[in-house]
């Protein structure tokens, strides 16, 4: 349906990821190739993603790519393999970075290569939020307190509330946040007076190789004056806010022994008591691709005491992790210190991995410790390629398929783990666009290695991505709970839906399909962008917002034209295969779809230097790593082999 393209042209296209994107990245003493964002001057060009990696490999892996661009290929593999070693499939390399962007303590701003901090260190506020996360949510690293008795009087005092004195010191190899409170106390029995008992000062190390925060909390009595049952706490505060993406339950870990406490209703609850736990995690009931995770590390956990939670309607709100000493001498000091990282995409089911990275984040070695977003993209490269291997599309050392074989079980665990709740997958915690692109890798090693657990997590995820089609009267588009329509995520489910009725008999998926179909419109969207309201005519999806307005989305986006144009060829393919029979009034919708985008696709290739370049929308002076791929497969339409394939099979 889609035209070939002509070999030269395809060449071009691929040229331009091969001259203008490609680089190498040093991870694990080893220089390993990547592809960076973009060659235009932006700050994060130099980011390598994992995801557009893995659109890269996906693209190359096809059979008639192999002999030009196998190199690249399996240089691009390289990444993805280094990028998930372990159980986490980490979503980024970036090179150190730290930058103060604004001195003032009393408002501050620090960029560092995953994070940015903001805050009043006046009022002990100090922020710290992912940079360039998928969905963002700022962490609080305030509500400490300090507690102690002098004499028969017991003290509990609000350190915010009590600061004199803050600072911001820029370093050689890094900043210093702190800010110092003085603490007052009672004495005398009859005739009560208030003095000056001691200081307490708090210390937030930020550095430009290390993700983590380090902490350090220190407590020096005044001259004459020694305290007993002193107790100093480090918070994180203010997490209740989020209804839709809420933190319901904590996670500590010791040893080999990691579980997790529920939470319900509202109060304070102690879930630790004595012995220090090697890592507190607070991670949002979300996808793993986009949950945040705060994860806290205890240094001195020979003085911890307990490790509290208060929470509200079954929401976290405040942790406190409580540190004590039985006295403190006159003049005397008490100092605690404890490691903090915060990640963008966290999975719970891979806790002793966040405490291996909180006791030596030089095991990143320049990752980001953040895990992947389209966790399924990744997945669907590596089965792409053990696919046409089985077939004998192209040669692959047998150790090396092994290894791609145990990457991609490993993960593959890694992502349906981080969606089950039991025995069951919850659509809160999936991602569509993820979870139809898991369906694809599916759906390509049934192909080639048959298996129960494939054919098991196949049914289990197709069930899933059936329940997020909303009835024709909210639009009739595949979208994730809670979360608009958006055309990409509903294009994947058309693909997938698309490619897996070729091989499974289902009576599900034609009415799906059909309703998928129709649910892509065509007409005038508006775009909203920093100088206003941009209009395109444009294939798009709506789904209804709450307050019963509709929210469109269509193709300014050219990745989302190029997903669209491969899930349309898709569909077309199921139809000639008569898997999935379209009517007449059905085939001219998909005719019409499919020449309105891959009119708009065309117009937004431009030629760079010898090679074809991909723009990223109808308004960009650039192409990128993540919108040259996915225009490619849409133009290449890669499932048409897949499926002639099996028709001589079957």
């Amino acid at each position: 349906m889609v035209e070939m393209l002509p070999e030269a042209d395809r060449d071009r296209l691929i040229a331009f990821l091969h001259r203008h994107l490609l680089c190498a990245v040093a991870m694990d003493g080893l220089e390993i190739p990547a592809l960076r964002e973009t060659h235009a001057p932006f700050a994060t060009a130099n980011w390598c993603w994992t995801a557009d990696a893995a659109g890269a490999v996906e693209l190359l892996a096809q059979p008639a790519l192999a002999g030009q661009w196998g190199a690249m290929r399996d240089g691009l593999t390289d990444f993805l393999l280094a990028m998930g070693t372990g159980n986490l499939l980490l979503r980024r390399v970036a090179a150190p970075e730290l930058r103060v962007e604004r001195d003032n303590p009393r408002d501050f701003a620090i960029v560092t290569a995953g994070h940015e901090f903001r805050g009043d260190l006046s009022r002990g506020v100090v922020r710290q939020a992912v940079r360039g996360g998928v969905a963002q949510r700022e962490i609080h690293h305030t509500g400490h307190l300090a507690e102690f008795r002098l004499g028969r009087h017991r003290h509990c005092l609000d350190i915010e509330d009590t600061i004199v004195d803050c600072g911001l010191e820029q370093r050689p190899d890094g900043v210093l946040l702190f800010h110092e409170s003085l603490l007052k106390g009672t004495t005398g029995l009859l005739r009560k007076a208030e003095q000056v008992v001691g200081r307490v000062r708090y210390e937030y190390w930020i550095e430009a190789s290390d993700p983590r925060v380090l902490v350090q909390v220190t407590l020096r009595a005044e001259p004459g004056v020694a305290l007993q049952d002193v107790r100093l706490t480090t918070a994180v505060d203010e997490l209740s806010g989020e209804a839709v993406r809420p933190i319901s339950r904590v996670h500590l870990g010791q040893g080999r022994e990691f579980g997790a406490v529920a939470l319900s209703g509202s109060g304070v609850a102690t879930l630790r008591e004595g012995a220090a736990p090697d890592i507190v995690s607070l991670i949002e009931d979300a996808p793993p691709g986009t949950a945040n995770g705060m994860h806290l590390r205890p240094l001195s956990g020979e003085h911890l005491l307990n490790v509290k939670a208060q929470s509200v309607d079954g929401r976290l709100h405040w942790l406190i992790t409580r540190y004590a000493t039985p006295e403190l001498a006159a003049g005397g000091m008490f100092q605690i210190n404890e490691a903090r990282l915060l990640t963008a995409g966290t999975l719970a089911a891979a806790m002793p991995s966040y405490a291996g990275i909180l006791y030596d984040p030089a095991i990143l070695s320049g990752r980001d410790a953040g895990v992947i977003a389209d966790h399924g993209v990744a997945l669907n490269a590596v089965a792409t390629q053990l696919l046409c291997v089985a077939r004998g599309d192209y040669a692959m050392a047998a150790e090396r398929v092994a290894m791609l074989r145990d990457w991609y079980d490993r993960h593959l665990d890694g992502l349906f783990a981080g969606m089950a709740e039991g025995d069951s997958l919850p659509p809160r915690r999936s991602y569509l666009r993820a979870l139809c692109f898991a369906l694809l890798s599916l759906d390509a090693m049934q192909r080639c290695t048959p298996e129960p657990r494939y054919e098991a997590a196949l049914s289990h995820g197709l069930d899933l991505l059936l329940s997020l089609q909303r009835p024709d009267e909210a639009g009739g588009a595949f979208t994730d709970q809670h979360q608009a329509a958006y055309l990409d995520c509903h294009a994947a489910a058309i693909l997938a839906l698309a490619r897996i009725s070729l091989a499974r008999q289902d009576a599900r998926l034609l009415p799906a399909l059909k309703q998928a179909l129709g649910a892509i419109r065509v007409g005038s969207v508006k775009v909203p962008l920093e100088d206003g309201l941009h209009s395109l005519d444009t294939p798009f999806v709506r789904s209804r917002r709450p307050d019963g307005r509709w929210e469109d989305d269509g193709g300014f986006w050219t990745f989302k034209l190029g997903l669209l144009l491969r899930a349309l060829t898709a569909l077309r393919l199921a139809h000639d295969a008569g898997a999935t029979v379209l009517e007449g009034s059905q085939l001219q919708r998909l005719q019409t779809l499919n020449d309105l985008a891959l009119r708009q696709l065309r117009a937004r290739i431009r030629p760079q230097n010898g090679a074809l370049e991909v723009l990223t929308s109808p308004l960009a002076a650039e192409g990128n790593a993540a919108t040259q791929p996915a225009a490619l497969l849409g133009l290449l339409a890669p499932d048409a082999a897949v499926a002639g394939r099996l028709g001589a099979e079957a």
